[in-house]
């Protein structure tokens, strides 16, 4: 955490400058994901991310196309009624005209309005008051429906999108998985997955709503006022006057936008970072530190939310004003006619109605625009997620069970900056044998290890199982006879019992108490209230770190693997109790190739073959006893060196 805080780039604290607006939010970008940088994209960009979120309606288009006409049918149908309902009351009822010979009437209703034809006022406005009673009453009935029907779409569609975010998480090499934080990772799942529904809704169902209902209403008043096209011309020069307004503003939108994002993802790895940390924090007497970060990092955030609200704030206020003006225009227009008696009373009612209905059309077309902005930079980070490189699947042959062990060829590796880790390493591990790693800090022992599940590819040289080169079998295959037990064990919110079987689920409870036994974690367990149904946070609170890495060898022990590879396991163990693992050690050693990377003496004394590295480079190998005869040999003066410090 505190190699972190070093590296984390400086915000501006100044008057911000749209220099140093830009510069922060670079600086947001960098902090919140080392693995995702290009945040800034173009209108080409921008489609592409909305073409490949609409491109999930067609997990769901028969029940899509069930809630769009479900939705269209009535809405138009309100469209068609509501506004000559009015005209009816104010001619008929409010002025008294009669009802005979009436003209101004769509064609589709003048059969329907002919019905009143000697109809009292009263009378009039009963049929009115009921008709909107039953709409009234079936738009409720219908909403509460569709809203269960599109909660279950919407759902189905997040749920496809989190599951398949989180498999390609899950598939990143460990090297990108060092570059991404968790609570980036977190967000992207939680939160911007939310927003592909949205997209779909909007850039399916709102333009094609809009153009409908555009269509509609101007059916309906061409079909009433055949002689007064200006009418209809007046309200289609809405949609162009709306794009001119706002298109100029959609790169700011999205910046804006992304800025927000990943403020709150960075602000996300605060706190997951904050509550892992915790016991750290309590005993550094560090609370006062950890209060500053977070007002800090909520801060920025809040301020990033503001920045954005205030950009979208800003574009709907112009929208607004330019609304505002062309209804004000139109009005005027209408009321001339009014005026002049070229319209009724009623009329007016009924175009500046559908004016409203063909103008919202128009706006909510333009409001799209303003809003899929900040879903583009959302769903971007989610495709970003998706489109990175998993684990490279080298192989395509299926690892054979194994039954002769490991070695090592010539084997080096480098990493992707330049540094090199590994070279020339040879070495043998056979089923039946414990092979101890051996070395100072930094001498690539961990590094050696994760060649063998493949967790990184050796760069030059080769590592075999069997004879099998690592790189030319499956990763599934590979790693299902492969466990590797590193040296910090994490746990899972669930049972001890779950917990140890994570890598075995289907084991059952006499196999899991047998390999807790073996690792010398079965008597405490047993002690606890609830045994192996303790339940245990993610922090694990309730397990010491000798209690949790035991935890880890009974999960390696459980799993049906050949090859057993443990990082440093008697690390924090007391020395009953590693007496207690090292002779079980040698049982798990009966069918298995066992690498342990060890520094502690006790544990190196029981491995059959010792490799002692330094520098990237075997410098000696043997017996514990080969070694130890050597009196200028580098285990021996490491054995040497550890005695002394006991003394």
């Amino acid at each position: 955490m505190a190699e972190r805080e070093l590296e984390r780039p400086r915000l501006s604290i100044s008057r911000p400058t749209l220099r140093t607006l830009r510069e922060d939010e670079d600086a947001l970008d960098e902090r919140a994901s080392l693995a995702d940088r290009e945040t800034d994209i173009d209108y080409r960009q921008t489609f592409r991310i909305i073409g490949r979120g609409v491109l999930f309606l067609r997990y769901v288009w028969f029940r899509y196309a069930i809630s769009f006409a479900s939705h269209w049918v009535p809405e138009n149908l309100g469209l068609l009624l509501a506004p000559w309902m009015g005209k009816i009351i104010i001619d008929h009822v409010v002025l008294g005209q009669p009802v005979e010979g009436v003209t101004g009437y769509p064609s589709f209703l003048i059969p329907a309005v002919q019905t009143l034809e000697g109809a009292s006022a009263g009378l009039i406005m009963f049929w009115m008051a009921l008709l909107t009673v039953v709409g009234l009453l079936a738009r409720l009935g219908h909403g509460y429906v569709m809203a269960l029907f599109d909660i279950r779409i919407e759902q189905s569609v997040v749920h496809l999108v989190r599951s398949r975010l989180f498999e390609s998480v899950q598939s990143l090499p460990m090297t990108k998985l060092d570059d991404q934080p968790i609570g980036d990772s977190v967000y992207r799942v939680m939160n911007d997955t939310a927003v592909i529904p949205g997209i779909m809704r909007m850039v399916v169902q709102e333009p094609v709503f809009a153009v409908g209902t555009f269509a509609v209403a101007l059916f309906s008043i061409l079909s009433a006022y055949p002689d007064s096209p200006a009418v209809a011309f007046f309200a289609v020069g809405a949609l162009p006057l709306y794009v001119l307004v706002i298109a100029p503003f959609s790169r700011m939108l999205r910046r804006r936008a992304q800025a927000m994002l990943a403020s709150q993802s960075a602000f996300t790895s605060n706190i997951e970072e904050g509550m892992d940390n915790m016991l750290a924090v309590q005993g550094l007497g560090a609370r006062e530190t950890e209060r500053e970060r977070f007002r800090l990092d909520s801060a920025e955030s809040f301020k990033r939310i503001r920045y954005s609200d205030l950009a979208r704030g800003m574009v709907g206020t112009i929208l607004q004003i330019a609304s505002q003006l062309l209804e004000w225009g139109f009005s005027i227009f209408v009321v001339s006619w009014v005026i002049f008696g070229d319209l009724s009373a009623g009329d007016y009612v009924v175009v500046i109605g559908y004016f409203a209905a063909m103008r919202d059309p128009a706006q909510n077309l333009a409001k799209v625009w303003i809003a899929v902005q900040a879903d583009a930079a959302r769903a971007r980070r989610v495709f970003a997620m998706l489109d990175l490189p998993p684990e490279t699947e080298t192989g395509d042959v299926a690892l054979p069970p194994v039954t002769q062990g490991v070695s090592v060829r010539r084997a080096g590796f480098a990493y992707p900056d330049g540094r090199r880790a590994l070279k020339d390493v040879t070495f043998d591990a056979g089923i039946g044998q414990i092979v101890a790693i051996v070395g100072p800090t930094g001498a690539g022992k961990t590094t050696l290890a994760y060649l063998l599940p493949r967790y990184h590819a050796a760069s030059e040289g080769q590592v075999l199982i069997d004879g099998h080169d690592v790189n030319d079998v499956t990763v599934e295959s590979l790693r299902g006879q492969v466990s590797y037990v590193f040296q910090e064990t994490q746990t899972v919110a669930e049972s001890i019992l779950e917990n140890i079987r994570l890598g075995k689920p289907d084991a059952t409870a006499a196999e899991v108490e047998r390999a807790a036994q073996t690792a010398g974690i079965h008597d405490f367990i047993v002690a606890l209230p609830d045994g192996y149904d303790t339940k245990l946070g993610t922090t694990s609170s309730k397990l010491s770190v000798g209690q949790k890495q035991r935890i880890g060898i009974a999960r390696g022990l459980l799993r049906d693997s050949r090859v057993l590879i443990l990082d440093e396991p008697t690390s924090a163990l007391d020395p009953e109790t590693e007496a207690h693992l090292v002779n079980a050690l040698h049982e798990a050693a009966r069918d298995r190739a066992v690498i342990v990377i060890a520094h502690r003496l006790s544990t190196v004394a029981i491995a059959d073959h010792i490799v002692f590295l330094d520098e990237g480079r075997v410098v000696e190998q043997g017996t514990r006893e080969e070694l130890m005869a050597r009196e200028d040999g580098n285990y021996r003066a490491f054995v040497d060196l550890q005695n002394a410090s006991v003394d």
